[in-house]
């Protein structure tokens, strides 16, 4: 029996149940039934590709490609390889072996060697796997057998001085055919920075001894993965941990305080586990993933209160419990291909739980959230051309891509969603991608009742023109309502050449938000005045605190169009393969740039007031942006070099019309180095030490020219907070790692 607050879920269940039954029984069409063979018939059989996935790649690394980038695990490569999909800020879905791997975060530990290959898959693969549109899939594709422990130590510093940092971990990894495991630790420290050893010429009392900058902080991260055959079914067990420790110096204390510094403090644990089952159910490919987690949040906020301290303390717990079950199978045989069907049904349950007190007791601002969420999603693949038909090839590959889904929540009513592709090869040089979508959206969990979090940031104040360093509140926002998301996306991705492999690619996305819940903007004198609440200020008009909590919208409007150009070769063909020594293995080179054309940028809080327009100087945003990567490797050595540059812009001061005290924020290019060798793979000659097997020495500088945002006024002055450590007080960085296989 259903319920009544699971109706909306059981009616979604009762609405899909004749596609299931049908589709189970779906026999092939009279005119497909299969014949008799005769004598002089041959039977083909067809064996599936290892690791292969449903839809076909749009750019693959193999072995060698993989190793010119010199990566530390998987979870750095994929990092690595994002301007390859075109969504550099953005992560991207993770297939392992062409099967969903949601909540199997093992796999980003293991070393790039264990891979076989990477296959980026082309746009429409997120709906093929059950995923919201848009969203770009990558395909890891493991070797069959693989065995090794891994350590791995780095040591890093800043060029300037202060704040060293390290890190080390150990793992043990095995592939063997369809079962593996894998286990994982990490350590990692980060030292305060101080004021004093930024600018000490501006610290005459020696307070800047007694603040810090950048936080010191710790954390220690364990993850164990066991993945075995069961049959017909592939199954997981996962558990992950992780811990955070962070401390601050807030400024000087009290003269009779028991310490000379305010401290802030937060200590956040995290705990996950994980159940992942997938195999062939009633003619299904099915995937089933369950995962419980739970967070642990502290912290401790010091505050001045002449002749002592009083401390602000917060506590959170947040605990998930959620499952999934995705069904797949082909269900109709059309003349241009299968008609494929991918299901989902998801259910999940969020508490959560702030508590705030001090000193002397209870503060105000306890927060309790529930919610129980139910999920339903049926798309639909619908080939209608295809060039290996007889009949229906004129339009080359066409297939279009219909998903509808529904999500109920206690305490709200039902959201709809409905999505439309088209995927269009007219020939194999060129590939047309478009979509449409449209969702009534709800508030996450984590909007509504995250955890309440203060802590001391240090932000500039255009009210005031100087540093300030505010309480910063994060959390949640029970106050959050429903919203309407449309979203819009044309693409084009032209592949003139296969050798040297070139791709132009051009995306429009246009995405229109209405009601529904935003993130906190960067604090601007427009920001202010659209959210005076959240607000305030002491009676000289310094920053006290501000409440970034998520924020209410009316609506919020964006439209970007990226261009983006790969080219990839490899210089073997330049010389006989079979003469080639190892000190000339050949190059593999990779060069990508991105160009990124923000052509609308507005967000409406309330009606009655007007829009922030991030481009027209509301708040703090660049127009354009290019970022390019310059990959090139060989076996046992390689480098790559990464720059981002972001295109001027004037952010202005209601208080000057005539533009006099608008910040001109001058562009500002940023490249980062990385170096990367095997001694072992380059030294000539048979005798080698056998310690050097397997060894990766790499050398990563981060901010190689030092550079920062200019900032200056309208007659050329430079405001205060605005100079080379107030913008980036980090500036440039140099990472020494070593990673040994064994």
């Amino acid at each position: 029996m259903i319920s009544g607050k699971d109706k909306p879920f059981g009616r979604a269940l009762l609405a899909l149940l004749p596609v299931l039954t049908s589709t189970a029984n779906a026999q092939p069409p009279a005119g497909d039934a299969p014949q008799a063979h005769s004598d002089d018939v041959e039977e083909i059989v067809v064996t599936a590709q290892w690791g292969a996935a449903l839809v076909e790649p749009e750019t693959e690394l193999g072995e060698a490609e993989i190793d010119a980038y010199g990566a530390g695990s998987i979870g750095d490569l994929v990092s690595l390889i994002a301007p390859l999909t075109g969504r550099a800020d953005e992560r991207p879905v993770i297939l392992i072996n062409g099967e969903r791997a949601d909540g199997a975060t093992g796999i980003n530990g293991f070393p790039p060697e264990a891979l076989a290959k990477l296959a980026i898959l082309r746009p429409e693969a997120a709906e093929r796997y059950g995923y919201p549109p848009g969203q770009r899939v990558v395909n890891l594709v493991l070797k069959k057998s693989f065995a090794s422990w891994q350590a791995e130590a780095g040591a890093k510093m800043a060029t300037a001085g202060g704040r060293p940092s390290g890190r080390t971990s150990l793992g043990r990894f095995v592939i063997d055919g369809k079962a593996r495991w894998s286990a994982r630790a990490d350590l990692s420290h980060d030292d305060r920075l101080l004021k004093s050893e930024r600018s000490a010429a501006d610290d005459p009392d020696g307070a800047g001894t007694r603040r810090t900058l950048l936080p010191a902080s710790d954390n220690m991260a364990f993850n164990v993965d066991v993945t075995r055959p069961l049959g017909r079914f592939n199954g997981t067990l996962g558990m992950d941990v992780a811990r955070r420790d962070t401390r601050q110096l807030l400024g000087p204390a009290p003269e009779n305080a028991a310490r000379e510094a305010l401290r802030g403090d937060q200590t956040t644990t995290n705990l996950g586990l994980t159940a992942l089952l997938g195999g062939p159910l009633a003619g299904w490919h099915s995937n089933l993933v369950a995962r419980y987690s739970r967070s642990w949040s502290e912290s401790a906020l010091e505050r001045a209160e002449p002749p002592d301290i009083r401390t602000d303390r917060a506590r959170s717990h947040a605990e998930t419990l959620s499952a999934q079950v995705n069904l797949n199978r082909p269900i109709l045989t059309l003349p241009a291909g299968m008609v494929t069907s991918n299901i989902l049904f998801g259910a999940s349950r969020n508490w959560s739980r702030s508590r705030r007190f001090d000193d002397r007791g209870p503060l105000p601002g306890d927060l309790e959230f529930r919610r129980r969420q139910y999920d339903a999603r049926l798309s639909l693949a619908v080939p209608i051309s295809s060039a290996a038909s007889d009949r229906f090839s004129a339009l080359g590959d066409l297939s279009i891509d219909i998903a509808g889904g529904i999500s109920a929540a206690s305490g709200t009513s039902m959201q709809k969603r409905f999505d439309l592709g088209m995927n269009w090869t007219p020939f194999p040089v060129l590939q047309l991608y478009a979509s449409a979508g449209s969702a009534q959206l709800i508030p996450s969990a984590d909007q509504l009742g995250g955890p309440y979090i203060e802590d001391v940031r240090r932000i500039y104040d255009y009210r005031q023109q100087e540093l300030a360093e505010p309480v910063w509140i994060t959390g949640g926002n029970p106050d959050l309502g429903r919203g309407r998301l449309r979203n819009y996306t044309l693409r084009a991705s032209l592949r003139p050449f296969a050798d040297p492999q070139i791709i132009l690619t051009s995306e429009y996305q246009r995405q229109l938000s209405t009601g529904g819940a935003g993130l906190f903007p960067v604090l601007t004198p427009a920001v202010e005045r659209a959210f005076p609440e959240r607000i305030v200020r002491d009676a000289d008009g310094r920053l006290v605190s501000v409440d970034a909590r998520p924020i209410r919208i009316a609506r919020d409007l964006s439209e970007r169009l990226e261009n983006s150009f790969i080219l990839s070769f490899s210089t073997a063909k330049k010389a006989d393969a079979a003469a080639i020594a190892p000190a000339a293995e050949p190059w593999q080179v990779t060069l990508s740039v991105n160009h990124g054309w923000l052509l609308r940028s507005e967000l409406l809080t309330r009606p009655g007031i007007p829009p922030i327009d991030r481009l027209r100087g509301d708040t703090a945003q660049s127009r354009h942006s290019v970022a390019f990567q310059l990959v090139a490797g060989r076996a046992g050595a390689g480098g790559a070099i990464e720059g981002n540059w972001q295109s001027p812009f004037r952010l202005r001061d209601p208080a000057s019309p005539g533009g006099e005290l608008d910040y001109r924020h001058r562009g500002v290019t940023t490249l980062n180095l990385r170096l990367f060798a095997e001694p072992e793979r380059l030294l000539r000659g048979a005798e080698k030490p056998a310690w050097l097997k397997d060894l990766n020495i790499a050398l990563d500088v981060q901010n190689l020219l030092n550079s920062y945002r200019r900032v200056t006024l309208g007659d050329g002055s430079v405001p205060a907070g605005y100079r080379r450590y107030d913008a980036d007080p980090l500036g440039r960085t140099i990472q020494l790692s070593v990673r040994k296989r064994f």
